[in-house]
């Protein structure tokens, strides 16, 4: 879907950017670039990307600036400070990408918790998160999480998602898949 779509831009922006006469683009072209690897949490590609962008075009770009200190948030795994640089006012070409890797951040740290935490002080679910405290009551619900009453910070306790039960296979099968394989080696 939407992943899929980033991978084909991604490629689509990178054989244009090789194709450049002189090697050297359109700073449009750099951001929507330096956004996809940052949705696609490529942080050796835009770390990559921002050392190729000419110094120049660097700093006048106020835009690129910003990106810049949203990867050095992902890459110093620093997710209260993702959310301060991330709200920003990005331009037309790169907005939905931007708004998509804050939405896929928010979701991947709330599973994350769901799954490491067995319980968890609102406040520090609300900066892990970025959420309001209503934001937090309603997501709660909707996860089936519990929230403690009481004086703030209040308690939450996650409920663990289901572990997927591993594929059983009975010894008699991978007897029989490698001797399949050692006699494919042998003949």
């Amino acid at each position: 879907m939407f992943s899929e779509k980033i991978r084909q831009l991604t490629a689509l922006l990178e054989k244009q950017e090789l194709e450049a006469p002189n090697g050297i683009v359109s700073i449009q072209l750099y951001s929507e670039l330096f956004a996809a690897y940052l949705y696609q949490n490529d942080l050796c590609n835009a770390r990559f990307l921002w050392k190729r962008i000419p110094q120049s075009a660097k700093n006048g770009h106020a835009e690129l600036e910003q990106m810049y200190k949203v990867y050095q948030c992902l890459w110093n795994n620093d997710t209260a400070g993702f959310y301060k640089v991330i709200n920003h006012d990005w331009s037309k070409h790169v907005s939905e990408l931007m708004f998509e890797l804050k939405e896929k951040i928010q979701a991947e740290t709330v599973n994350l918790i769901g799954r490491a935490y067995s319980s968890i002080f609102e406040n520090v679910f609300a900066e892990m998160t970025n959420q309001t405290p209503d934001m937090i009551d309603e997501m709660c619900r909707t996860l089936n999480w519990e929230i403690m009453p009481g004086a703030q910070p209040r308690l939450i306790m996650p409920k663990h998602p289901a572990a997927e039960k591993p594929i059983v296979v009975s010894s008699e099968d991978q007897l029989q898949k490698l001797t399949d394989f050692v006699s494919f080696l042998e003949n």
